[in-house]
């Protein structure tokens, strides 16, 4: 007895064994995607190893031409359940209908009919004993074989090429176990070309079983150490498409291995391919950034945090990466855009504090213009003098003046959502002629034009101007005041960066102008304080900063940044502040 008499049989059993323990560990996950289509490739192929070794172990020649009939039930099965796994794994289960699946069901039925029928010796053209071969039994294929044998490596082929084109768009995360997949879905291809061309000659033996086991270790290799049968890559891959965090994946090495669509977006203004580029190069302009993330990587478990950066706000978690060794192989970085929620809660914080100095104001302000009143009403009943009826009237008005300024300040505040250009000169000139200006001047040394509400920024204006005329001017006329309105500086991009308005009345002294934006404060007995704190809110409103200072004349002067130029409505000649008005405090301020 020859050597290959004894080796066949015993490949042919290896082979059945393994894809037979390979297609029991598979079918304990056939509720993962791709596993029952792999089940039953894993079954064609323990019907196809173990017909070929029944063949060579029976001494019948009866029964080896039933399992040389047989073997085509797995071949069949084998080719149809890889290329079935293979449109589930790469994501195309929408094809896996049941039309598809009996319209490619009807080469394997048709191969089993040919092979036990051989109508007009088709399949078979001939079938005789030998015994030079392993079993006894020698044959020649027909033209169906060959039909057949066309069909099956075009499915196969087509298998390949498949998971070629997700080995190569699919994230690295998927890339061994695709590399697993491709070698287990050709050997067996390979194998069976080797057998069907009698590349081997004289050595009688069909090589496809060889071809099983080099794909039962991949496929094991596979199990084991990417996870096959747990791992969908293409479910995976759509929820990391589809959601809007931004997720990265850094190796060891500092360098951005993998990045789905919505973290992409958040580094295109460093790079549009960042894909294999090291962090601190892609952060090298934004050193701040690249320090957050370095932070953020040295930490050797879990960590979340918000980061303050000029873009906005981000909430990050970090994640250690490890392989199945417990090993440290990489960072996963999930970065979601909270800039929004940090406006909304900044919104919501500054409404709060309205609504508490609201109840301050009420609670106080108008507590005692109302004591005031219930005073001299009582005085009235007991004395039955008018005069203390005209005191009442006027705690009545100024209670009315205090509900009016605390309507306005809650109206102030709400912010500008739809700002639209307003030209400050235009603006400032409407502003002037709504309040009672007496004999006070106005210079306006602005053209620009800036985003803003209209009627807000008309309120801001009056606001500031009858500040200037109350406290401000000597006389009650005004006479002998100016007030002047001009742009601050540029914001880089040639656009005015921010307004002022300033008067060279009496000024206001360094000790109160932390508090004069405070609504109810006052020094004047007559006021209600809340001028200036409509004046701060409407600002705000438009997501401005205020600010007092002193004038070059010693008077007030309130600035305004943060402004957003309107566009191509500023002039070029915007971006310099003028420097004709005496009011300027410093020629070399911004």
């Amino acid at each position: 007895m020859e050597s290959t008499d004894v080796l066949v049989p015993i490949i042919y059993a290896v082979a059945t064994v393994i894809a037979a323990v390979l297609g029991g560990v598979i079918w304990r996950h056939r509720e993962k995607t791709g596993a029952v289509p792999l089940v039953v490739a894993m079954a064609g192929a323990v019907i196809w190893a173990g017909s070929l070794f029944a063949r060579s172990a029976v001494d019948h020649v009866s029964l080896s031409v039933f399992f040389l009939r047989f073997l085509y039930v797995g071949v069949g099965a084998s080719v149809l359940g890889s290329f079935l796994f293979v449109l589930a794994y790469t994501g195309r289960e929408h094809l896996l209908t049941r039309r598809t699946i009996a319209l490619l069901s009807i080469e394997p039925v048709l191969l089993v009919a040919f092979a036990f029928a051989n109508p007009g010796n088709l399949f078979f053209e001939s079938i005789f004993r030998d015994p030079t071969v392993v079993g006894g039994i020698g044959f020649q294929w027909g033209p169906a074989f060959d039909v057949h044998l066309v069909y099956s490596y075009c499915l196969s082929l087509a298998g390949t090429i498949l998971i070629l084109e997700f080995l190569h768009n699919s994230r690295s995360l998927y890339r061994g176990q695709a590399a697993m997949l491709v070698g287990a879905s050709t050997s067996p291809l390979l194998t069976n070309v080797v057998y069907t061309l009698d590349v081997l000659g004289s050595i009688d033996i069909d090589t496809t079983p060889i071809g099983f086991i080099v794909a039962g270790a991949l496929y094991s290799v596979a199990i084991v150490r990417y996870r096959l049968v747990d791992i969908a890559p293409i479910a995976r891959d759509r929820v990391l498409d589809t959601v809007t965090d931004g997720v990265f994946v850094v190796d060891t090495e500092n360098r951005l291995i993998d990045v789905n669509p919505a973290g992409r977006a958040l580094l295109e203004e460093f790079d549009e391919s960042p894909i294999g580029t090291d962090l601190g190069s892609l952060f090298a302009d934004r050193p701040e950034l690249r320090d957050e993330f370095r932070g953020l990587r040295d930490r050797p478990v879990e960590t979340e945090r918000e980061l303050a950066l000029r873009d906005g706000h981000f909430h990050v978690r970090t994640t250690p990466i490890e392989d199945g060794r417990d090993r440290h192989v990489g960072w996963l970085f999930v970065v979601r855009d909270i800039t929004e929620r940090k406006r909304r809660e900044a919104e919501l914080q500054r409404q709060n504090e309205r609504l508490e100095r609201f109840a301050d104001l009420v609670s106080h302000d108008l507590r005692n213009p109302l004591n005031v009143a219930d005073g001299y009403l009582e005085l009235a009943r007991e004395t039955d003098d008018e005069e203390y009826l005209d005191e009442i009237e006027r705690s009545h008005d100024r209670m009315a003046t205090i509900i009016d300024d605390v309507l306005a300040l809650a109206r102030e505040g709400a912010d500008v959502t739809d700002p639209e250009p307003v030209a400050l000169e235009d603006v400032t000139e409407r502003a002037w002629n709504g309040v009672d200006t007496g004999a006070a001047s106005l210079a306006i040394d602005t053209d620009a034009s800036i985003l803003a509400d209209p009627e807000r920024i008309t309120r801001l204006l009056e606001n500031l101007f009858r500040n200037s005329l109350e406290h401000g001017a000597e006389r009650a006329d005004g006479a002998d005041l100016e007030v002047a309105v001009g742009t601050l500086g540029n914001s880089g991009d040639g656009s005015a960066a921010g307004f002022y308005v300033a008067d060279d009345g009496d000024g206001i002294p360094s000790s109160q102008r932390g508090r004069v934006f405070e609504g109810g404060y006052t020094t004047d007995e007559d006021g209600t304080g809340f001028g200036l704190a409509i004046v701060a809110e409407i600002a705000t409103a438009h997501d401005w900063t205020s600010a007092v200072a002193e004038s070059d004349a010693g008077g007030a002067r309130f600035e305004f940044r943060g402004v957003e130029p309107a566009g191509d409505a500023t002039p070029a000649d915007a971006e310099i502040e003028s420097t004709e008005s005496p009011l300027r405090s410093d020629p070399s301020q911004p």
